[in-house]
């Protein structure tokens, strides 16, 4: 069955901010890239992955939304009659359920033609899923000039309906079905091409996992499975579409092998966290961000939401990941090779340098069981490396490392613990960072369930690890992930980004040898939102970067912030604003060329510093000279990346930069001079797994 289905919508009074353009790089060898989202409802995906979504459909990515429920709140069943208008799905007090949840699915394409920058024309289609035991038929709209910009709704009731004609025992919502404690029947959205279908826990899955069949992504992008108790409750929905997409993920990359990068997002407790979205909009004033623009285009079809809402105006202005990758994924083995690490379908991928400077293709290394993205490259004073990362299902902190120096990886892996173990909170645990101390044992520091820190030192040089996790009293405020460093001294410091009272900081901590960690003065500087990256200046004095927020004082939303070590050991007395071209997430940074990167000393030594961008590329800066400070002149490199970059330097001294793109390759850019002025000359593209 196919219908015509069209009706624009103009939204008067908004423009749409200008984002930076970028070059889009020729595809890798492997499959093209794909993007799905799985969300529980209707402007889930606009709120929370924005601006991520809105850079997909802009670059002319194939971008496709699978919207879980029917979204249709508490609106009582009642029979199909004409399609409403938008006026009347705004203003309506007496909507029936499957109307409702009609207008939201209006709601949904409005904002999507919006992005698109297309009239708000949609071709619909019933489409047949495939599950394996039998076909199930959903509602798919294709939008009409953008054939790869597809909406799915599979209309499962929403969490607060338990009318007994979808929930036939009073329990059917996510959670029952999660749980296998209930079964759903789907609404039957006015204007549907599909009927009725009866939906258990294996039924999701397996829906859910045909349509990654038939769309074949190569991102996926989720909900928060986990969220924070520290802050704002989540809607059950949101939390049980997360976990269905994070199963139903693993059945279709089990079976196909495909590489897919699965990102989440946080949901209802962004209001708890800083305004990091770049430009953000005067609503009354008609406004100057596309995310809030998108927001509009959809609330004009929704009688429960506002615009005027300070809360819905709140999540337009920010975006967090919920399992940030951190910037510390790249190792130097001890002949100075590189070697690159990443979590795609769950599993540890390594890319290698080889003897001849080429890096190979990405190849999936044994992990006995799936992996949360987030991972750190540790070195044991041998130089073997050790990498460290999360169990998605215990979270514990569990590693794998190189058998011999420059060698291969180990197929085994041993378990760190977590720090939380027996709390029931083991799930709110960080990502590990790792630093190798001035006594010959690697240290792993995590924000701990409590929203302290946690860390662990390792039994003995290039040897076992304990789980006996130090809590170095970090109170609860500390966000995820820390960053960790040696100073030139012997110390071992950890840095952190705070959330305390509603206000963010860059707090620190110190252990001098043979000491335990004692509280620093928090670093002086800018609001920031985002967590820090700590490098080596040539002198080996300590350099802190971290995203800004914007806020009462200061609209820094997507630029860097900078403090920085004083000869004396004390860091500065106030920090500086360094530019950036936007962009969320952290920061990346490796050290100046010489002793403190392992490398060759190079004369002109230079941090340099890497960011993504608003335009899902990456941008760069630099010290204007060896121990100085950083020019405010950054350059957008390109390319379409996802994830947080890194940054690397090799044996003879030059700086390396590593981006994954959104087909699961990595972008390796680096110099072929070596000195701390020159460009990064060179641009390839490394297939992956």
């Amino acid at each position: 069955m196919r219908s015509r289905f069209i009706c624009s919508l103009a939204v008067a009074g908004v423009t749409l901010s200008a984002v930076p353009e970028v070059g889009v790089p020729a595809l890798a060898a492997g499959q093209d890239p794909v993007t799905v989202q799985v969300v529980a409802h209707q402007d889930d995906d606009i709120l929370f992955m924005n601006p991520d979504l809105q850079n997909s459909i802009r670059l002319g990515r194939p971008v496709k939304t699978i919207f879980v429920t029917a979204g249709e709140n508490t609106h009582a069943p009642g029979d199909e009659g004409p399609l409403p208008s938008r006026d009347t799905c705004k203003t309506g007090a007496d909507l029936v359920r499957e109307e409702y949840a009609y207008c939201r699915q209006r709601g949904a394409m409005a904002g999507y033609a919006l992005m698109a920058g297309l009239p708000d024309d949609w071709d619909h289609d019933a489409l047949s899923v495939d599950t394996g035991e039998g076909a199930v038929v959903v509602d798919e709209y294709t939008l009409r000039g953008r054939s790869d910009l597809a909406l799915v709704f599979l209309d499962l009731p929403e969490n607060a309906d338990a009318n007994p004609d979808v929930a036939p025992q009073g329990r059917g919502s996510l959670v029952h079905l999660w749980a296998r404690t209930g079964t759903a029947n789907t609404v039957l959205t006015w204007g549907t091409l599909a009927g009725r279908y009866t939906y258990d826990h294996d039924r999701l899955v397996d829906v859910l996992r045909g349509l990654f069949d038939h769309y074949r992504p190569t991102v996926i992008r989720a909900q928060d499975p986990e969220p924070d108790p520290r802050y704002s409750g989540d809607h059950d929905d949101h939390v049980h579409a997360a976990r269905f997409a994070a199963e139903a993920a693993g059945a279709y990359t089990d079976g196909t092998g495909q590489a897919v990068d699965l990102v989440d997002y946080r949901d209802y407790n962004l209001s708890d966290a800083q305004q990091n979205v770049t430009g953000l909009p005067d609503l009354h004033d008609g406004g100057r961000d596309q995310k809030a623009a998108t927001y509009l285009a959809y609330d004009g079809w929704d009688t429960h939401t506002s615009a005027d809402s300070p809360t819905y105006l709140g999540w337009t202005r920010r975006m967090y990941h919920r399992y940030p990758t951190g910037t510390t994924w790249v190792g130097a083995n001890a002949d100075g090779r590189l070697a690159a690490f990443a979590v795609l379908s769950g599993h540890l991928v390594a890319w290698r340098q080889g003897t001849d400077g080429e890096f190979g293709r990405g190849e999936v290394l044994t992990t006995p069981w799936r992996l949360l993205p987030g991972l750190t490259v540790g070195r044991n004073a041998d130089h073997r490396l050790q990498v460290l990362a999360r169990r998605a299902d215990t979270h514990e902190i569990v590693t794998t490392w190189q058998v011999e120096v420059n060698g291969g990886f180990s197929g085994e892996w041993a378990s760190l613990g977590n720090p939380n173990a027996g709390t029931g909170n083991e799930a709110q645990v960080g990502a590990p960072v790792a630093v190798l101390g001035p006594d010959g044992l690697q240290r792993v520091a995590v924000k701990n369930g409590d929203g302290g820190i946690s860390v662990l030192t390792q039994q003995e040089a290039d040897g076992a690890w304990g789980t006996d996790w130090t809590d170095i009293g970090a109170g609860t405020g500390v966000q995820d992930p820390v960053a960790l460093a040696v100073d030139r001294t012997d110390g071992v410091n950890v840095f952190a980004y705070s959330i305390d009272d509603g206000v963010g900081s860059i707090r620190h901590w110190r252990a001098a040898p043979g000491e335990g960690y004692t509280a620093q003065p928090q670093l002086a500087g800018y609001e920031p939102a985002g967590p820090p990256a700590v490098a080596h200046s040539k002198d080996g004095r300590l350099d802190v970067f971290y995203r800004l927020a914007t806020n009462s004082t200061n609209d820094f939303a997507g630029l860097v912030g900078h403090t920085w070590q004083r000869s004396d050991g004390s860091f500065s007395p106030t920090g500086e604003q360094v530019g950036g071209h936007g962009g969320v997430g952290a920061v990346a940074v490796g050290d100046a060329p010489g002793p403190w990167s392992g490398s060759t000393p190079v004369a002109d030594a230079r941090i340099l510093v890497f960011a993504g961008n608003a335009g899902t590329g990456q941008s760069t800066t630099r010290q204007t000279g060896p121990d100085a400070g950083y020019s405010t002149l950054w350059t957008d490199v390109g390319a379409v990346h996802v994830d947080q970059p890194a940054a690397a330097v090799d044996r003879d001294g030059c700086v390396f930069s590593f981006a994954l793109t959104d087909s699961g390759s990595l972008v390796v850019r680096n110099q072929t001079r070596c000195s701390g002025g020159a460009a990064l000359d060179r641009t390839r593209e490394i297939d992956g797994p």
